[in-house]
């Protein structure tokens, strides 16, 4: 059996699901969407196409019209048995017929298919007929998903992506925090909240940040806000960026992206984490921030219904206003909050695992 698995290279999600793949012998080589390099089982990049693709790469329309042609020819060149799709998109279908030569499964990680408009995901029907197998990460995307096209119901799966860096958490849990802060270069006596997890309009940092803003001073001056926006806009990032300048709270930017061992610190260090998204699936980083025993802050907006079920501990907010309120209870009950997170990583290992969640993928691979 040969996989290949088109997805970013840079979000652990497709990388890890590949290495997990490889460590059961199976021949899985992963295509950066984005640059059309190719990572063998070996973990040997290929980069004959992508140098190709480099002088169409920044010319609007005529980049995607390139990217797919020569994600069709990466296919024609090569045996493979299954290709896996990550991230759903419509230009799919102009390399349609060859795709379908072999078995195609599509993954929806959740806002490629919240985030879509009505006209996208009535032509992306199309590739859903040919498609196989279509995965989701949680019940609530797939019910989502069958309830708006009324179709597909014996194609559709629940296949979860592990989480490795819970394994760096538990690696680094008795290393103490105060150590792990120095190391970041965080303030080292005060709380660390950290907001959202990457450089996204939809993580709506805005919002974040005039919460922030409005909480009482004696507060703040024992606050340190943590931003992670290691991937996303560049764009967006200057713009938070210029925003943070004109407040005077205590904050940390993180830009550079981290990969275990420090990706793990980022959870570690941290006591309360923000998630206010506009729309998810199911969230890996406010589940690493969960297993590191952060007090989470979540939206009731979000299809977080799984959590609820397992019983994992969290709190929410129904209206963005309801931020900053939320955000001073939780700081001023924060010691006897946190006395309640254990149980969080009960159930986080076994939702989120790798042990736990890779023979669903093997499952659908060889049916």
């Amino acid at each position: 059996m040969k996989i290949l698995l088109i997805g970013n290279s840079k979000i652990v999600f497709a990388k890890e699901l590949k290495n997990e793949l490889v460590s059961l012998s199976i021949d899985v080589s992963l295509l950066d969407f984005e640059f059309l390099t190719m990572f063998d089982k070996n973990n040997e990049e290929f980069t004959a196409y992508s140098e190709r693709f480099k002088k169409y790469k920044n010319i609007p329309k005529l980049s995607m019209f390139f990217r797919m042609l020569y994600i069709k020819n990466i296919i024609k060149d090569n045996d493979f048995d299954i290709v896996n799709i990550h991230v759903s998109r419509w230009y799919y279908l102009f390399i349609l017929q060859t795709i379908v030569k072999q078995k195609l499964v599509i993954t929806f990680y959740g806002s490629d298919f919240y985030r879509t408009s009505k006209l996208v995901k009535n032509i992306q029907k199309i590739i859903y007929k040919k498609a196989d197998i279509v995965t989701f990460t949680n019940p609530s995307t797939k019910d989502s998903f069958l309830k708006y096209y009324n179709d597909f119901k014996n194609k559709l799966y629940v296949c979860r992506f592990g989480l490795k860096t819970l394994d760096y958490i538990d690696a680094n849990r008795k290393i103490s925090q105060r150590d792990i802060k120095k190391c970041l270069g965080y303030n080292q006596k005060k709380l660390i909240i950290t907001c959202g997890y990457n450089s996204t309009e939809a993580q709506q940092h805005e919002k974040i940040i005039q919460a922030i803003v409005e909480l009482p001073k004696q507060l703040l001056n024992n606050i340190q806000f943590i931003f992670p926006m290691t991937y996303g806009n560049i764009t967006y990032k200057e713009k938070i960026k210029n925003i943070l300048k004109m407040t005077s709270i205590d904050y940390v930017l993180l830009e550079e992206f981290l990969y275990q061992d420090d990706n793990a610190y980022v959870k570690l260090a941290s006591d309360i984490m923000i998630n206010i998204l506009q729309t998810d699936s199911f969230s890996g980083s406010m589940q690493e921030f969960l297993y590191a025993k952060n007090i989470v802050i979540t939206a009731s907006w979000l299809p977080y219904d799984l959590f609820d079920k397992e019983g994992i501990v969290y709190y929410k907010i129904d209206e963005d206003n309801e931020l900053t309120k939320k955000l001073e209870s939780v700081i001023n009950n924060y010691e006897e909050l946190k006395k309640n997170l254990n149980v969080n990583i009960t159930i986080i290992s076994k939702l989120s695992s790798w042990k736990n969640n890779i023979k669903s993928w093997v499952d659908i691979y060889e049916n």
